[in-house]
């Protein structure tokens, strides 16, 4: 049973649902400075038929303020796995 299914009114679902995400984590990520990190790029297709791709000069990179770790007691850590600003924003200042 999934928890949030989409198939179950919100007046059936029990307040104890267990929460999932459902993704693949990547095992072995590329670190910069040996923390996470991601690109953010913006991208204007115009056309699929001929492909028109605009590619804009400018874009920018999101880090987590802790270097990663695969450590078990880690993994919990949401400033180690997460670059969403509005997490680090909230962690210790950069390690």
């Amino acid at each position: 049973k999934w928890a949030g299914n989409s198939n179950s009114s919100s007046s059936t679902r029990s307040s104890s649902a267990e929460m999932y995400i459902i993704s693949k984590y990547i095992e072995r990520p590329l670190l910069i400075g040996g923390k996470k990190f991601d690109l953010r790029m913006y991208v204007l297709v115009t056309s699929y038929s001929p492909l028109k791709v605009f590619l804009y000069n400018e874009g920018f990179a999101r880090f987590c303020n802790t270097k990663y770790s695969t450590d078990v007691s880690d993994i919990g850590n949401r400033f180690v796995h997460l670059t969403n600003v509005s997490i680090q924003k909230n962690g210790r200042r950069l390690q």
